[in-house]
């Protein structure tokens, strides 16, 4: 009987989300709380209903879109960047989330020019997910350099986003990162691929090392919170 209450409740929940039209209920309920806090019951449903079946679960599991979502919702940035455009599944998370819950930010997402040689290159599938949207961008070039330039271009707006998800050697991320705060004093970042791994998984834990290493640099700068579990990871930077 309990199992077929619980999955009855569960079902409900993604019929509910699936049903549910105009805007969506506001998850930030202590706007002004000193803490990170978010309402997962109203973000469950968002992304059960309009995320995965958007991007699916891949490579952004629930828990990872989850904090995706609850970061654009508890920070509503100006605007986001990010790079490792790929197929645009990053990109399609933030334009869900800002339609839903009426954010008013643009995207500006960038990835390698088209004659780049490298293996994750998406070629002709480029953005494929977010190409036409509105308020999407699409360019080409370095990550951080794009990304800084249109920054500055737009009038160095506050409350900048930042998605790191490009190349994940610990000397590319930790440029990254030091470029992102050494120049917007006020920017917040999202970075993947951040579970810190046992040594014998083998895993690239680059990204974990360069947040390591940014936090010991800056102890009382930052606020982290991780998506935690298992692979492949998130951490969200954002000022104390």
């Amino acid at each position: 009987m309990v199992f077929v209450k619980a999955r009855a409740a569960i079902t409900g929940i993604g019929r509910r989300a699936r049903r549910a039209t105009g805007p969506w209920p506001d998850p930030v309920p202590n706007k002004g709380a000193s803490e990170f806090e978010v309402d997962l019951w109203t973000l469950s449903d968002f992304v059960l209903g309009k995320v995965v079946p958007a991007v699916g679960v891949r490579p952004y599991p629930l828990n990872e879109l989850l904090l995706m979502t609850a970061a654009a919702c508890r920070l509503k940035p100006s605007v986001v960047f990010d790079w490792g455009t790929h197929i645009g599944v990053s990109a399609r998370v933030f334009y869900e989330c800002a339609r839903a819950f009426g954010l008013g930010y643009e995207i500006h997402s960038v990835d390698l020019p088209p004659d780049a040689s490298h293996v994750e290159h998406p070629g002709q599938e480029h953005g494929r997910l977010v190409r036409g949207l509105s308020g999407v961008h699409l360019h080409r070039g370095n990550g951080v350099e794009v990304a800084l330039d249109q920054w500055s271009r737009m009038g160095k707006p506050a409350r900048p986003l930042f998605f790191v998800d490009g190349d994940h050697a610990l000397e590319s991320v930790r440029d990254e990162l030091t470029r992102i705060f050494n120049t917007v004093s006020d920017a917040a970042v999202i970075a993947h691929d951040t579970f810190r791994q046992s040594s014998e998984s083998n895993y690239n834990i680059g990204p974990a090392l360069a947040i390591e290493e940014l936090t010991k640099r800056s102890p009382f700068r930052f606020k982290l919170i991780h998506s935690g579990l298992g692979l492949p990871g998130m951490t969200f930077i954002l000022p104390n």
